[in-house]
């Protein structure tokens, strides 16, 4: 069974800052709301391994920055 890194959740919403994307924009594209997508970057909700493989891909992240 794969496993996020504990900070998954850090390191997506960092990717997010560096790159200047709006949250609304990126949940859009995951298919989320930007409510949750909020709430899981900042640690308020559990992210789930799928919402974390769907946000890496979509900000072309290597999936072993965030899989442990």
């Amino acid at each position: 069974m794969t496993l996020l890194k504990e900070n998954a959740n850090s390191i997506l919403k960092e990717e997010l800052e560096s790159r200047g994307l709006k949250q609304k924009f990126v949940a859009e594209n995951i298919g989320v709301t930007t409510t949750y997508l909020s709430q899981l970057l900042n640690g308020s909700r559990n992210l789930s391994v799928e919402i974390a493989i769907k946000t890496a891909c979509f900000l072309n992240v290597p999936l072993e920055k965030i899989l442990s």
